[in-house]
């Protein structure tokens, strides 16, 4: 089964430009620019939804 894409596009500050190129060069040789983008993506999300889920957890601690 073929998975469906959405395309977006982005303009991005020159240090962060600059972030992306060593992660390519270290991290995502053998990958696609896209494909090390999606992984980035999805490792940020997964990030900030294992940060909320911290946050509600120490919430409904009492300290």
């Amino acid at each position: 089964m073929a998975t469906e894409f959405k395309r977006f596009t982005i303009t991005i500050p020159q240090d962060v430009k600059l972030d992306l190129d060593v992660a390519k060069e270290q991290i995502y040789k053998k990958d696609t620019q896209s494909q090390m983008m999606r992984d980035l993506i999805a490792r940020g999300l997964d990030a900030l939804k294992t940060e909320k889920e911290a946050k509600g957890n120490s919430q409904g601690k009492i300290a």
